[in-house]
């Protein structure tokens, strides 16, 4: 519809001047009315009024075009239908007057719907331009995001490939053990970039990534435990959180347990104060291999490096401890409102 159309079916704004305007067209129909009274022949008592009602439907809406419509109303039935200046009623008077209510009726019922549909149109168009700007914003990020999460496996991959290179017969485990981090990394993808699942608390979250990364490892032996506050994290550094959460779980899941046995994890995510979060994961299993001490392959391997990776890019810190099985916290800060 062209911008002088849509000015045309869009209301005043403000109930008074829309009904003042009323008022002053139906003044003007009056006014006309008696002007061209001796140029008129009999019978047209409403000549100048319908337009009054029509112009005052269009500009003021339905309420204003009511107003103007009584007043036209017993304007025409005092003034211009006989016996002229009285409001006797005849049949002849009832039936000019049911014809007049019939039509502005109908006028007014019209206009008014036009304006509803169009004040929906333009409402519609509101709705998918931002729609549109959403979906374009959208977009970017993900394509940023998209673009880290490759980095990362990237970065990744050469490491591993350093693993081969100095070990080249552990190539094959090195390789299914980046295939298992690949395939986890895309389930958490999906989950987290999924619209239906955006509306899902961040325990649930957690919940999802943790029994994604127990199926990549076909650890059903092993139970986990989550107990998570629902914090402010925004969706990308969420998925450094979920990736550091699920590299975690593995090692404990690799390292901690013998085959098959079953084990009990332990991951609580809280608040610690001054809008920072604390998440710990502790597992029941062997711990460090004492003959090794803290320099443990579970703790001197690509997944520690892979852990500190992901604490650095939420600006945290980790520890661990081994005194019974092995307790990883990472303390990082806390998203603002």
């Amino acid at each position: 519809m062209l911008p002088a159309a849509r000015a045309l079916f869009r209301p005043v704004r403000g109930r008074l001047t829309a009904y003042s305007l009323a008022v002053l067209f139906a003044v003007l129909a009056i006014a006309v009315r008696f002007a061209a009274d001796h140029l008129l022949p009999p019978g047209f008592p409403f000549l100048t009024f319908f337009p009054a009602v029509i112009i005052a439907a269009f500009i003021g809406g339905r309420g204003p075009g009511a107003l103007c419509a009584a007043i036209s109303f017993f304007a025409s039935w005092f003034y211009f239908i006989p016996p002229f200046e009285s409001f006797e009623l005849s049949v002849p008077v009832a039936t000019a007057l049911l014809f007049f209510t019939a039509v502005v009726v109908v006028d007014i019922w019209l206009i008014d719907g036009l304006q509803q549909r169009q004040a929906r149109l333009e409402e519609n168009q509101h709705q998918l331009a931002a729609m549109a700007d959403q979906q374009t914003l959208l977009f970017k990020e993900l394509q940023h995001r998209v673009a880290n999460n490759l980095a990362s496996v990237s970065s990744m991959l050469r490491l591993q490939r350093r693993q081969i290179e100095r070990d080249p017969a552990s190539a094959m485990r090195i390789l299914e053990s980046a295939d298992s981090r690949i395939e986890l990394m895309g389930r958490v993808h999906r989950q987290l970039y999924d619209p239906a699942a955006s509306e899902l608390a961040l325990p649930e979250q957690i919940e999802n990534v943790v029994r994604h990364a127990q199926d990549v490892a076909a650890a059903s032996h092993v139970t986990i435990e989550v107990n998570a506050v629902n914090a402010r994290i925004a969706v990308d550094r969420m998925m450094t959180l979920m990736l550091l959460v699920t590299e975690v779980l593995n090692n404990s899941i690799k390292h901690a347990f013998v085959a098959g046995e079953p084990g009990e994890v332990r991951l609580t995510l809280e608040r610690s104060g001054n809008s920072r979060l604390r998440l710990t994961i502790a597992d029941n299993g062997k711990g460090f291999d004492p003959a090794s001490g803290n320099e443990a392959p579970r703790h001197r391997g690509l997944g520690t490096t892979i852990i500190k990776g992901f604490v650095s890019q939420l600006g945290g810190e980790v520890t661990t401890d081994s005194s019974n099985g092995v307790t990883t916290v990472v303390e990082f800060p806390e998203d603002a409102d």
